[in-house]
C-alpha cells in the first residue's frame, strides 16, 4: 500500500497524520493563497514562474513565508517521496496567515503562515479533450482581484458547477460585457488568424500556460492581441481553446449553444497544441530548460 506523503510546516508526514487547527485562518476566511505546479517526468514546468507569482501573491495579501524559496526543494521530495518521478503529478501547495482566534484583524504581533503542500499522480485533462469541449458563458461574480491566486474559489466552483449541471466542461466570465477568463482556466479566441485573450489585470489570473503559449505564438508569428473580447463578437470567432497547468491547450467547439468555427479543433489551435507538447519533449531531453 502506496503511503501519500505531504509537508506542513518544516515536516514531511503521511496525509493521515496532517493536522490542521480550526483555527487557521485559512479555514476561518480563506485568508491565504496557493499555487499547483506540474511535474513531467524528470522536472517541473515553467517553476520560476510560478515562484515570481507566488512570492507577488505573498506580498499582495501581506502575508510574509521567510521560507518560499524552499518550495522547489519541498516540490521535489515530494515527488520523490511519493514515488512520482516518472509520473505526470501535481503539486499543490498553500500558504496562509496562520493560526489565530477568530478576529478580522491580522494576528499582532505576526505569526508563522501555515504552509501546507501535496502531491499526486493525475492523468492530464488533455488526454480525454482532443476533440474539444463546451463552455457556457456567464456573469462573472467574483471579486475585483482575480489576479491574486487566493484559496477564496467559492464564485469559481458554483460557476462551475452551473456549467458541469449543464452539460459543459468549463465556465467562462463575462465582466461588463468582456469575456475575461474560466472558472480555472485562462481562455484565447481566434479572429482573423490573430490570436486575442485579454490583457493581465486585476480581472485575470496571470496564468503560467497562458505566457507560455503566447510565447510560443509570437514565436512561430502568429499574432497575439492582448485585448480583451466583447461578446458581440462572439460570431466572429474561428477558434478558442483554454489553458492551464493540468490541461495545457484544450479545444473549444461550443460556446454555449453556439458552435465554434466547423465544430471541431482549428489550424492554429492544432498547431499550438502541437509547438507546446514538442517544447515539452525537447525539455524533457534538456533538464525541463526552454528549448
Amino acid at each position: 500500500m502506496n503511503i501519500n506523503i505531504a509537508y506542513l510546516n518544516d515536516s514531511f508526514l503521511p496525509m493521515e497524520e496532517i493536522h490542521i487547527s480550526p483555527d487557521d485562518r485559512g479555514f476561518l476566511f480563506a485568508d491565504g493563497i496557493y499555487e499547483v505546479v506540474r511535474w513531467y517526468p524528470g522536472f517541473f514546468y515553467d517553476l520560476e514562474s510560478h515562484m515570481e507569482r507566488l512570492k507577488k501573491g505573498l506580498k499582495k495579501i501581506l502575508i510574509t513565508w521567510k521560507d518560499a524559496d524552499s518550495f522547489p526543494a519541498i516540490a521535489q521530495k515530494l515527488i520523490e517521496n511519493n514515488n512520482l518521478t516518472e509520473s505526470n503529478a501535481l503539486i499543490y501547495l498553500q500558504v496562509t496567515r496562520g493560526v489565530a482566534p477568530r478576529r478580522h484583524s491580522f494576528p499582532s504581533p505576526a505569526i508563522p503562515p501555515t504552509v501546507f503542500a501535496s502531491a499526486k499522480s493525475f492523468t492530464p485533462e488533455s488526454f480525454d479533450n482532443e476533440s474539444g469541449i463546451g463552455v457556457l458563458p456567464g456573469e462573472d461574480i467574483r471579486w475585483k482581484k482575480c489576479n491574486i491566486k487566493s484559496i477564496a474559489l467559492l464564485p469559481n466552483v458554483l460557476s462551475y458547477q452551473s456549467a458541469l449541471e449543464a452539460g459543459f466542461s468549463e465556465f467562462v466570465f463575462i465582466r461588463d460585457d468582456f469575456f475575461t477568463e474560466c472558472s480555472h482556466s485562462n481562455i484565447f479566441f481566434v479572429v482573423d488568424d490573430t490570436l486575442y485573450t485579454h490583457p493581465e489585470s486585476d480581472y485575470i489570473l496571470s496564468g503560467i500556460t497562458r505566457k507560455n503559449v503566447i510565447r510560443i505564438a509570437q514565436k512561430t508569428g502568429i499574432k497575439v492581441i492582448e485585448e480583451p473580447m466583447h461578446k458581440s463578437r462572439a460570431e466572429e470567432i474561428t477558434e478558442i481553446f483554454i489553458t492551464n497547468t493540468s490541461g495545457e491547450i484544450t479545444p473549444v467547439i461550443r460556446l454555449g449553444k453556439n458552435l465554434v468555427g466547423d465544430g471541431k479543433p482549428g489550424p492554429l489551435t492544432r498547431i499550438l497544441k502541437e509547438l507546446f507538447r514538442s517544447e515539452i519533449c525537447m525539455m524533457k531531453g534538456s533538464n525541463g530548460k526552454k528549448m
